[in-house]
């Protein structure tokens, strides 16, 4: 059996967490075993479904109030695992890298997942000084898409170590009977036009410009309205902003859900209007929802995997253009199938990954 140990995953059920469950779901039972660190001390998204699967959660104090006491208990976990799969939103905390080495007999894969480093100057610092020491180390480099590899390892990223954010197609594809549904538990008519944000609410994401694009919409018809799901971080201040701004009859908030391709069903349009992003997994959920997805033209454009893409820039007023796009758009409502990739189908990608592990052991 092939032990991967996977760190790096928070409670909040995102991109990361969905990308190691999706994969955790198929890879192959007899051959691997994929277990994981909670670094924060608060548990991991999909504790249920990991367990279920097999998979077994190993707690450590929160590495940011205990950081000694962290890579100490570290080090005795990943002595028993070949591989220690550590995922990465930026460089600024480099614990489970230090812990992990001290294992010679294990494989690191270091795998970033973003294309910049959230905000603060802290965090900014510690990447951008731990980025020159991991590119020198003896680590293996992935990363979601070619911007999230140059960004964290060079221009000379090896692109064979891209690992395609792949999802359960089947379980995305439209699906008119669970469109009714949750339009209805939304309040929803069939005649509304619904934009949708799939994520968390994190400065990244810049969120309140949703606001802005769902105020122009309404300029142009009553019809519009606005379906979030997710939660963390700005939620409250972005459901402030839409009380004071009297609106509320315009949205709806699923807030976090676990399984959230149900509730691409319900919407016309997925918005991603981040200021940042490595290779969105959400996008792919929605192309592969039939959705017409508008993103912000600061996301790098691998990840228009099929013609359901706009990029459209986020500066100011812009949100007058995002409005004119997506009403345009939405003249025609009906949801076509996408012409989805095979690499971004986990039944076929996972056959990728089995054979990166594989042959890593072989080195």
């Amino acid at each position: 059996m092939i032990k991967v140990l996977q760190i790096g995953l928070s409670s909040n059920p995102g991109g990361v967490e969905s990308f190691v469950l999706n994969y955790n779901k198929y890879i192959k039972k007899d051959e691997f075993i994929f277990d994981y660190v909670d670094l924060y001390g608060e548990g991991i998204a999909f504790e249920k479904e990991i367990k279920l699967l097999g998979g077994s959660i190993y707690t450590v104090p929160n590495y940011k109030k205990h950081p000694i006491k962290a890579i100490s208990i570290l080090k005795k976990i990943v002595f028993n695992y070949d591989i220690v799969h550590i995922h990465m939103q930026s460089a600024a905390n480099i614990i489970p890298i230090i812990a992990s080495r001290g294992n010679k007999k294990c494989t690191i894969i270091c795998h970033s997942h973003s294309s910049s480093t959230p905000k603060g100057f802290l965090r900014k610092l510690l990447n951008k000084i731990n980025v020159m020491w991991l590119r020198k180390i003896n680590v293996i480099k992935w990363a979601c898409g070619v911007k999230a590899g140059q960004w964290m390892w060079g221009n000379d990223f090896d692109k064979d170590n891209i690992i395609e954010n792949a999802i359960d197609y089947d379980q995305y594809k439209f699906d008119a009977t669970t469109r009714k549904i949750i339009r209805t538990k939304c309040g929803f008519n069939d005649s509304d036009k619904v934009i949708g944000f799939v994520g968390r609410f994190g400065e990244e994401k810049n969120v309140f410009f949703l606001i802005k694009v769902l105020q122009e919409l309404k300029k142009i018809s009553d019809e519009y309205k606005l379906l979030t799901v997710g939660g963390n971080e700005l939620y409250y201040e972005f459901e402030k902003k839409i009380s004071e701004l009297e609106i509320d009859d315009l949205y709806y908030s699923a807030g976090i859900q676990k399984n959230a391709s149900e509730w691409y069903q319900a919407m016309d349009a997925l918005l991603l209007p981040s200021f940042f992003e490595g290779f969105p997994m959400v996008c792919v959920e929605g192309q592969a929802s039939g959705l017409p997805c508008f993103l912000s033209n600061n996301i790098s454009n691998e990840i228009s995997i099929t013609k359901k893409v706009k990029f459209i820039p986020i500066e100011k007023h812009d949100e007058v253009k995002w409005a004119k796009e997506i009403d345009n758009d939405l003249q025609d409502m009906r949801r076509n199938d996408a012409d989805f990739p095979k690499e971004y189908i986990l039944k076929y990608a996972v056959n990728r990954l089995q054979d990166k592990y594989r042959e890593l052991l072989k080195q």
